[in-house]
């Protein structure tokens, strides 16, 4: 993690689709292939925490208007808008962060209550599901078994695993293997055009979650929905 209806699913696409076709689109995927952070939980408190430490660190003004722009937006990039090419503080800057991180990942985190509606009602559809994240392993896995979810998943895939990680495909193309999976019958579910480009790049169907009307630019999703309710 984006036309635009808060009501209902709409494609992203210039077709034609009637509630028949939607339906019949929604319907036919096994593989579920979701992102983690601001997808399936809700780890505002544990991420708040590590960036104020870093921005307090380096001088610059935490807005928390602007959380769902700092959890979507590479750490590097934030950095470089207050801080042009010094690689060298930026180092030190992610080395703030995420050593805050790791002490604050399980502060408050909660599946999203649609999350947990559409896990379960899946599951007992038959459907199968991966998580792609670029969080690194030791953090997403202590919250799925903090969530009590961790036996879910049949693949787990973190930045740590692959070489590239989201917009980069590899880790969708991972995630599908453990599952044995095919790009025609998995679907991509994210809420940042980061998770957009990377399910698209592994020919995946990919929809866009947006609960807080964020209205992201997303010409790279096939799907927008606001609540995973509508799955």
């Amino acid at each position: 993690m984006a036309v635009f209806s808060k009501n209902a699913a709409v494609i992203c696409s210039q077709k034609n689709f009637n509630s028949e076709d939607l339906l019949w689109s929604m319907k036919r995927y096994e593989f579920y292939i979701f992102d983690l952070d601001n997808t399936l939980i809700d780890s505002r408190e544990g991420y708040e925490e590590a960036f104020m430490a870093g921005f307090r660190e380096f001088g610059i003004p935490y807005d928390p208007a602007l959380y769902n722009e700092y959890i979507s937006t590479p750490l590097s990039v934030t950095f470089d808008n207050h801080y042009p090419n010094s690689p060298h503080l930026f180092e030190e800057f992610f080395s703030v962060v995420m050593n805050t991180y790791d002490k604050t990942c399980l502060s408050g985190v909660r599946l999203f209550p649609d999350a947990e509606r559409c896990l379960h009602r899946l599951s007992k559809e038959g459907c199968v599901f991966g998580i792609v994240s670029n969080s690194f392993m030791d953090q997403i896995t202590p919250i799925l078994k903090r969530l009590g979810v961790e036996n879910m998943f049949r693949s787990v895939v973190g930045k740590d695993r692959v070489v590239f990680f989201k917009p980069d495909p590899e880790p969708v193309f991972l995630c599908m293997k453990e599952m044995g999976a095919s790009p025609k019958n998995s679907i991509m579910i994210g809420d940042s055009v980061n998770d957009m480009i990377a399910g698209k790049g592994a020919g995946v169907f990919s929809v866009l979650i947006d609960r807080d009307d964020q209205d992201i630019g997303c010409d790279e999703c096939d799907m927008r929905i606001s609540s995973l309710d509508e799955l």
